[in-house]
């Protein structure tokens, strides 16, 4: 899938450079990190409420190119700074975890 078609679904804002043309490859949803060190897959959309430095690191360990924060959370400049030097797209939604998932499946 591509950012670009969900973006609208989500109700996304991208607060990184503008990569919308990026793909993901499923969905992984946690806010446990060592959850997410686990069992998320390379290329995984990285759902998440959990906004602070370590989750840019996880994203990085396992070559997650999105981390999307559900429930309008914003991360701080200092992720946002660290997200576009490591060339990982953020973006907020207002929309709980749950209802992001049933709108980029349309379930």
């Amino acid at each position: 899938m591509r950012v670009i078609d969900i973006l609208n679904k989500i109700e996304g804002k991208i607060l990184t450079n503008d990569q919308s043309d990026v793909f993901f490859e499923g969905i992984y949803a946690g806010d446990l990190l060592s959850n997410v060190m686990s069992h998320a897959r390379e290329n995984n959309l990285l759902l998440t409420i959990m906004s602070n430095m370590n989750t840019i690191a996880v994203a990085c360990l396992l070559d997650l190119p999105i981390i999307l924060f559900a429930e309008g959370v914003i991360p701080t400049d200092e992720m946002i700074d660290k997200a576009n030097e490591e060339k990982i797209m953020l973006i907020s939604s207002k929309y709980s975890v749950v209802d992001i998932i049933r709108k980029i499946y349309g379930i």
